[in-house]
């Protein structure tokens, strides 16, 4: 008789885990990726072109060596900057030149040493060239110089734009806007959940147990009376 009652109990058991297991996988969470988008914005402006001195904006000739005794020649055009102060331009050429943009005491040097250039002692340069745009800080303040050289014989022809930046004006390009975006992501497992209609099952089934476990005490406290 008690192998019985043990037995009832133990099926009345596993039919409560039964219900309960489909009630506690429906309310189990499935794992999710989590995404994070970091976006950084840049934007640019600019400087009204009004405020920007114009150094030069014409055509001359940067003669040839050809009937003199230096082996080249050099043609300058001379202005005023500040230290941190940029200069900017361009210039075309029908024959190929090297250029320097240099403090004026140092194409003073140059001119009277009969030296054709040294590009280590310019802030820009460019050799042998018929095209070049420029856009460069000075590092000093003071009087400054572009710098045409001309080794060959015949006469260039040169056109120039150039003008000086507001003091304190860091670029005279335009910033563009940009967006970068930065992706993170992260998996969260699964986590076991109970929804309100799997905890309703829950208590039923317990009741029932907790009742079948009743019942059979009594029962088996009956027989043993008898």
């Amino acid at each position: 008789m008690h192998f019985l009652r043990r037995r009832d109990a133990f099926i009345i058991i596993v039919a409560c885990i039964i219900l309960i297991i489909p009630s506690v996988v429906e309310g189990t969470s499935p794992s999710r990726n989590t995404v994070n988008q970091v976006e950084t914005i840049t934007v640019g402006s600019t400087t009204s072109t009004s405020l920007f001195q114009q150094i030069v904006n014409r055509a001359f000739k940067v003669v040839s060596t050809a009937g003199g005794t230096l082996h080249c020649q050099l043609y300058n055009v001379t202005f005023l900057g500040s230290q941190g102060q940029f200069v900017s331009g361009n210039f075309t050429s029908d024959i190929p030149l090297n250029f320097y943009i240099v403090p004026d005491p140092i194409f003073q040097n140059w001119a009277r040493s009969e030296n054709c250039g040294n590009a280590g002692t310019a802030i820009a340069s460019q050799l042998n060239t018929t095209a070049y745009n420029f856009n460069v800080a000075f590092t000093s303040s003071g009087p400054w110089d572009f710098v045409f050289v001309n080794f060959s014989n015949r006469d260039a022809d040169v056109f120039m734009v150039a003008y000086l930046s507001p003091i304190g004006y860091t670029t005279t390009q335009p910033v563009l806007s940009t967006s970068t975006s930065t992706l993170t992501s992260a998996t969260t497992p699964a986590v076991p959940v109970f929804p309100v209609e799997s905890l309703t099952i829950i208590a039923v089934v317990g009741v029932i147990v907790l009742t079948a476990v009743v019942v059979l005490i009594v029962l088996g406290y009956g027989r043993r009376k008898q």
